[in-house]
């Protein structure tokens, strides 16, 4: 939610190379292309969200050329006019403004995101974790659809000698089965997920990995299901069944809850309308008895940093796909997210998510820039 029209926004696109190919069943990235957004309040405070688009529709969001579009010639312009800035299709850009704005406030106020969420909240007492520095168990996601089994097990084994509480292999139909054994022979120890980006187009195809006794399977099929359509399936599956890009909000995450179609729920705040949204899906799916974690979109430092703080919320309960920034870039346009001896993922601290991009980095990796007043 917006709280107040900004005395200018200024929206830059940014291109940093990532240390590997990004390769799932939906596409591949080698570069992360990516929206952020500096909200200028009234009172001079400056505030940051990201737009961690693809280069293509993925993960339920509007690719980035579309946010950039979205942003610059229709959805702040529209803000800057005092008007209403909900448009349908451009979801991650929408909640960059909110993710922005919800920055300089808490900036403002000399607040800490963590606090503002948890006070939100009816599950948790606020001096439970604000102010504290949290580090959380993670999950190392294997993004290497069709590559070797040495390969895939070699990254399973780098994984656990990091100190991952979990691994997720992405999968798609001919890149599964014997992937998975190859990843779990190699790191027994560790708690194994599978994550298909749905592309699986009946349980049949999945009946193999079904039985493998995982810990859960990540949208195996088409976020186009109904809800009833993906409680049946689930019915007949012996793996707890996780939804992602089914889950376009908080109103989603409620029906597919009460359809019975989910039993694991991936949060996304880019994806959900922000982290203020996010938040509340996180306390709604754990008072339903659903599993929660925080999944990654590939974000750098800024939407990395807020996602972290999601994370920490007394719902979620799994470990969550963030990893730190070294991970991904060899270079974050921020003081990087990174992670203690033990391998967990170390959130920010401090005012508003924790994180203000180095001009310097943004001037290396910027490609476009709109300013408006």
């Amino acid at each position: 939610m917006i709280e107040e029209i900004p005395a200018a926004i200024r929206f830059l696109r940014v291109n940093v190379p990532l240390r590997k190919q990004h390769r799932t069943a939906q596409g591949s990235e080698h570069l992360r292309d990516v929206i952020l957004v500096s909200w200028l309040r009234q009172d001079g405070v400056v505030g940051w969200g990201e737009c961690p688009t693809l280069s293509f529709a993925g993960y339920a969001t509007e690719s980035t050329e579309v946010a950039w579009q979205g942003l610059t010639t229709e959805l702040g312009p529209q803000l800057m006019l005092g008007n209403s800035i909900l448009a349908a299709g451009l979801i991650a850009s929408t909640a960059a403004l909110a993710d922005a704005s919800l920055d300089a406030r808490l900036r403002s106020e000399g607040r800490a995101l963590v606090e503002e969420l948890l006070s939100d909240s009816s599950e948790s007492p606020l001096a439970q974790t604000a102010g504290e520095a949290r580090c959380l168990p993670r999950c190392v996601v294997i993004a290497e659809l069709g590559a070797p089994l040495s390969e895939l097990a070699d990254l399973a084994l780098a994984a656990a000698q990091a100190g991952a509480a979990m691994v997720k292999l992405k999968i798609a139909p001919g890149h599964d089965l014997e992937a998975l054994r190859a990843v779990r022979a190699a790191a027994p120890d560790l708690l194994l997920a599978a994550d298909a980006n749905g592309s699986y187009s009946d349980l049949d195809q999945l009946r193999a990995v079904d039985a493998l006794g995982l810990a859960f399977i990540e949208q195996p099929f088409s976020a186009e299901l109904t809800w009833d359509e993906l409680s049946q399936l689930r019915a007949k599956m012996e793996t707890p069944l996780a939804l992602d890009e089914s889950l376009v909000s908080l109103d989603a995450v409620r029906s597919a809850a009460l359809a019975g179609a989910v039993d694991v729920v991936s949060i996304k705040p880019a994806r959900l309308g922000g982290m203020k949204a996010a938040a509340s899906a996180v306390e709604f799916a754990a008072a339903a008895g659903m599993d929660v974690f925080v999944g990654g979109m590939l974000e750098l430092g800024i939407g990395r940093a807020g996602a972290a703080v999601v994370a920490s919320l007394p719902g979620c309960n799994l470990p969550t796909d963030l990893g730190p920034s070294s991970q991904y870039v060899k270079q974050d346009i921020c003081e990087p997210i990174d992670v203690n001896l033990a391998g967990e993922l170390i959130v920010p601290t401090g005012p508003g998510i924790g994180r203000v991009p180095d001009e310097s980095r943004l001037q290396q990796y910027g490609v476009d820039e709109v300013i408006l007043r």
